[in-house]
């Protein structure tokens, strides 16, 4: 769906991050029309601008890494931070930008870099756990994560600004910490609209236990800058956006023999979209969305003399690289409401994308990814509707199932109770990078396999909603839900066969997850209580091999959350807090010559930060809070090292305790 609404805020405002009271939760991902949540057939979060503003985020990972059943891995070098939800890795994650997928340092369908984008222009996030490839592809087995960016309000003048500063761990300085500046303005007038949002993200690196020059967080910085133009009258509305990304990472080498090779990794992407609704009558409605994405990442390699200071580009394969990939995609459906009991969506789907440079095998590669759709929403009775849809795929590499299906079942059990039921059939066809990506440096060696297949899957989710309390002032839901994926030719990394330096990308035949979730949320006029407990357990063929052990390995996480308002002080205190339990997996490894698998796991750890805003009159707010409170670099792996990140023994997590100040100014008239 591509029709986009505000939530309805306390004051009429929308932006206004000072005195935001969600009235009721509009959500818009995979639906016919804007529709309450609570009415969805789809089990949907929703993350508002509230909680992203409480959370003082500068990076979207902030807003995510204390969601229950989302985790997150980090790559120091690259700078990349990479999600998984129910147990299945980000290229099972659709991560969309007002409803158009995204491409990354990874092409598409595969593990989008979420912080590089602008939280400061995000309004709000939906995400919906669970099998949406009918509606939006074969990459969103797990779910989808929707970033919904701020739209103008008509008829107003809108500013809004925020400077932002962080230690990172103890260090700080004007070459040090993080320094974050954004500015947006929006403009509307007579069916006419308007909108720009220019971030600058610095994050001066973190030397940890780094020797000399080298840091073990490397310095980054980012510029970000979108624009929105749109018009609508009567029936119609249409607009353009542009949303731009320059990141620079500085990767420092250690002096040996008297030099050093320092290596930079530039980024550059823009994205456009044209977006379009129009109503041709009151049953029938039309949205369509034209985006074409340019993204190319540099590598420049200097030698640094120890002695002199001077630098020069270095010579040696692969040390100066530019690997770029471009994607088209359009995407339209018509929604069309025969009665007020049953609607069809017919829709198209279609995704072109290309790769060249000198990390692509054999030159230029393009992969094409087309396909028709179709969804029915049938309210069967009062308390019964179901949403079946099929999806008709062509891939120009790989062959897909003649259909794929699915099915969304909302159960109304009572006034206060709902139940949700979904099966979904998935189809994967490797992404360009895990087809034909090379890429080695002194922290990777990774290699494409270009013998991958195409990945099956099943997926089945439920969830059991209950509104326990409602009214008097509190409001306490409990959520219930499960969920069980079955994948066949799992893609995933390995160390390749007859080279244990290497790391590629394999086909794991077997490959499920399954567990549970239990969110509780109890909410009072001025405060709100949050806990969530979830287990995860993940198979593959190779825990065969390991007959005292049970087939699935299982791995807990525990969430608390706590906020507390002082309305007349203006003052709001925030706690939010993550536990992840000991994490076992098995992996391939090679012991003299041959392939073995080994079951290898990460430690536990625990995650909080804390946050106070105060504000002054309408405009002005002062969100002030540390990060990791419990001070957490890295946690023990057993994991043996592999050239994905030949670091080995440790995997990183954080930077250590950071504080934040961040002031902000909002004004709308």
């Amino acid at each position: 769906m591509l029709l986009y609404l505000c939530p309805l805020l306390s004051n009429g405002q929308q932006g206004d991050t000072l005195k935001t009271s969600v009235l009721e939760e509009v959500v818009i991902t995979g639906q016919f029309e804007p529709q309450s949540a609570r009415k969805s057939v789809y089990q949907i979060r929703t993350i508002p601008l509230e909680r992203i503003a409480a959370r003082g985020a500068v990076r979207l990972q902030d807003v995510l890494n204390t969601e229950l059943n989302i985790r997150f891995s980090q790559d120091l070098a690259l700078g990349g931070s990479n999600l998984s939800m129910q147990g299945l890795a980000g290229q099972n994650v659709k991560v969309l930008l007002d409803g158009v997928p995204m491409i990354g340092r990874q092409g598409t369908s595969n593990e989008i870099n979420i912080n590089q984008l602008n939280v400061n222009a995000i309004d709000r996030i939906e995400i919906i756990e669970g099998p949406m490839s009918v509606v939006y592809g074969a990459d969103a087995l797990a779910g989808v994560i929707n970033i919904i960016t701020k739209k103008t309000v008509d008829g107003k003048f809108e500013v809004q600004a925020k400077v932002h500063e962080e230690t990172v761990g103890s260090e700080y300085g004007w070459a040090e910490g993080i320094h974050n500046e954004s500015v947006g303005l929006g403009y509307s007038k007579n069916n006419w609209r308007t909108r720009a949002d220019v971030s600058r993200n610095y994050f001066g690196g973190w030397q940890g236990s780094a020797a000399g020059r080298d840091k073990q967080w490397h310095p980054k910085t980012q510029y970000l800058a979108s624009g929105l133009f749109g018009y609508n009258k009567n029936k119609s509305d249409v607009y353009y956006r542009a949303d731009y990304l320059f990141e620079d990472i500085f990767n420092p080498g250690a002096f040996v023999n008297g030099e050093a090779l320092d290596q930079t990794y530039y980024t550059n992407r823009l994205m456009q979209q044209v977006q379009g609704t129009h109503a041709f009558s009151n049953r029938l409605n039309f949205n369509g969305v034209l985006s074409y994405t340019n993204y190319a990442r540099e590598t420049q390699t200097t030698t640094v003399n120890e002695v002199t200071n001077q630098s020069r580009l270095a010579l040696g394969p692969g040390l100066q690289d530019v690997t770029k990939f471009n994607g088209i995609t359009l995407r339209s459906t018509f929604q069309y409401k025969f009665n007020e009991k049953l609607s069809l969506q017919p829709g198209i789907d279609f995704n072109y994308e290309t790769g060249s440079g000198g990390r692509i095998k054999t030159g230029t590669q393009t992969i094409g990814d087309y396909a028709l759709f179709l969804s029915v929403e049938w309210k069967v009775t009062d308390w019964l509707q179901v949403r079946p849809g099929v999806r008709s795929v062509y891939n120009s590499v790989y062959a897909a199932p003649p259909v794929i299906p699915s099915v969304n079942t909302k159960i109304k059990l009572g006034e206060k109770q709902d139940l949700r039921l979904s099966y979904g059939r998935g189809f994967r066809a490797p992404s360009l990078r895990e087809l034909y990506f090379d890429f080695f440096d002194a922290s990777h060696s990774i290699e494409g396999n270009p013998n991958l297949e195409s990945e099956l899957s099943h997926s089945l989710n439920a969830s059991f909603n209950w509104r326990l309390i409602e009214g008097n002032g509190f409001t306490y839901t409990s959520i219930l839900g499960g969920f069980y994926n079955s994948v066949k030719n799992m893609i995933g990394y390995g160390q390749k066969p007859g080279n244990n330096l290497i790391t590629t990308y394999l086909n794991i035949d077997r490959y499920q997850t399954k567990g549970f979730t239990w969110n509780n949320t109890l909410k009072g006029n001025v405060w709100e209580l949050n806990a969530g407990y979830a287990l995860t357990a993940r198979f593959n063929q190779y825990s065969e091999s390991y007959s005292d052990l049970d087939e699935f390995q299982w791995s807990p996480e525990i969430t608390t959350a706590a906020s507390y308002r002082i309305p007349r002080a203006g003052l709001k205190f925030s706690l939010y807090h993550k536990f992840t339990g000991v994490t076992p997996f098995f992996e391939l490894v090679t012991v003299d010559g041959q392939q073995v698998a080994r079951l290898a796991e990460t430690d536990s750890f625990h995650w909080a930060d804390f946050t106070i805003q105060k504000d002054f009159g309408k405009s002005v707010s002062l969100t002030a809070g540390a990060r990791n409170l419990f001070d957490v670099n890295s946690i023990n792996t057993t994991s043996v090292a592999t050239g994905v990140h030949t670091s080995g023994g440790a995997r990183p997590i954080g930077y250590g305790r950071s504080y934040f100040l961040s002031v902000s100014y909002s004004l709308t008239k």
